[in-house]
């Protein structure tokens, strides 16, 4: 999100005119928050910063916000009474966020947007926000996620921007995804990627996280006949990015060609993302969510053998990560081995705890565990409850408007009649 405050190219002289009194190079001054090429970009007035990046130069160049920013102290941003404590409960958030308290985090952060929204400071409510957001999705609290984005969405001040647009439709399709809302997420997908030419976006980080989203919904719709054109474009882009994201491209390409049957391509790039994402700069909770993935990948070509450590590596992992939804998760893929194997009463063992307890599976995620389920009812002789489950998860399926997969679904349904 661009900082609403800062103006171009006045913003970028006033930082290259402090670095060089300083005697600072460009990558001293990006630091870990951005690359020295968009340092460059900035100063040049080719780029604007976003509000993290803008505290980020302050506290380098030990400069005012004021000045840095080229607002006098009568503006109404500058002059409003506890900016200042919403810019240090963000910093708060991020502290308690690190620590691995997601909830704390999420607590801090939306205390401060109810403040910044109350108080009409745009640039702080966004950032506020969009903080506010992935911690409650590091905490599970999808619904209250999707909530808060679509807010954000519908603000007026958020339909003008093209950038921001992309940021918003964005998350609001990751969050729509993820709450079992698919149709929704692929207009929001194709919102954001229709701001892409407009916002100057073409090839950035932006556009190929973005194609990887709308290729999972895709997948998750079994909407598959633009896939395959859409990882072509997205791996090209990848291309000319760092390896955390060409490693992400990868690990998304590696699932969608598992879905559409292409196992060799699948296992390609699933080595390949593996080989991008083993570095110390990948996050514990994207590795062990990468685990999940090649356990799933792996499963689908029918190697349980090559699954499982996969799957133990990440129940290690699991409880590293305090993340309830995480953790059923993982309880779904040891499901989903154990039918693998032939061992259907350990399925039905486990099964409970995928739709109870304090992160129980919704969506997509709870029509695959139902699949699962039910499989290993048939191999036990249950037909009759294997059936009622099915019909249960077809009208999921309904209700996700997941009408191919419902199809599948009803299908096997009359199998099991037969």
């Amino acid at each position: 999100m661009r900082a609403e405050h800062s103006q171009q190219p006045e913003f970028g002289q006033r930082v290259r005119r402090r670095r060089e009194e300083l005697g600072f190079s460009q990558r001293r001054l990006a630091g870990d928050i951005v690359t020295a090429s968009y340092i460059s970009l900035l100063e040049s007035g080719q780029r604007s910063p976003t509000l993290d990046l803008v505290l980020h130069l302050s506290e380098v160049l030990q400069m005012p916000l004021e000045e840095l920013t080229g607002r006098d102290r009568s503006s109404a941003a500058s002059t409003e009474p506890g900016v200042l404590d919403l810019v240090i409960a963000r910093s708060a958030a991020r502290g308690a966020a690190e620590l691995g308290d997601h909830a704390r985090a999420a607590e801090l952060l939306a205390a401060a947007y109810t403040t910044a929204a109350e108080r009409g400071t745009t640039a702080l409510q966004l950032d506020l926000g969009l903080a506010l957001q992935e911690e409650l999705r590091s905490a599970g609290r999808q619904p209250d996620r999707l909530t808060l984005l679509e807010r954000l969405a519908d603000q007026e001040w958020a339909k003008t921007d093209p950038h921001l647009r992309v940021v918003l439709f964005t998350e609001l399709a990751t969050a729509q995804r993820d709450t079992g809302r698919l149709t929704d997420a692929r207009k929001s997908a194709y919102t954001a990627l229709g701001e892409i030419g407009p916002a100057k976006l073409t090839g950035a980080f932006e556009h190929v996280r973005l194609l990887g989203i709308l290729i999972s919904v895709l997948c998750e719709l079994n909407d598959l006949g633009q896939v395959e054109l859409l990882l072509k474009e997205m791996l090209a882009l990848a291309e000319g990015h760092r390896p955390p994201v060409r490693g992400r491209a990868h690990w998304v390409s590696s699932i969608a060609y598992s879905q559409l049957g292409m196992a060799t391509a699948a296992r390609h790039h699933l080595d390949l993302a593996r080989a991008q994402l083993t570095t110390p700069d990948t996050p514990v909770r994207d590795w062990l969510r990468f685990m999940r993935s090649a356990g799933n990948v792996l499963l689908d070509d029918g190697d349980p053998g090559a699954a499982l450590p996969w799957l133990q590596a990440a129940e290690q992992v699991g409880p590293m990560v305090n993340a309830p939804d995480e953790t059923t998760r993982i309880v779904a893929l040891r499901a989903r081995y154990e039918l693998a194997v032939g061992a259907a009463a350990q399925v039905v063992e486990v099964y409970p705890r995928l739709i109870e307890g304090s992160a129980p599976l919704t969506g997509p995620d709870l029509v695959r565990a139902n699949l699962i389920q039910a499989e290993a009812l048939a191999d036990l002789g249950r037909t009759e409850e294997a059936q009622a489950l099915l019909r249960r998860t077809a009208a999921l399926c309904d209700e996700l408007t997941a009408y191919e997969l419902a199809v599948r679904v009803w299908k096997r349904i009359d199998t099991l009649r037969s």
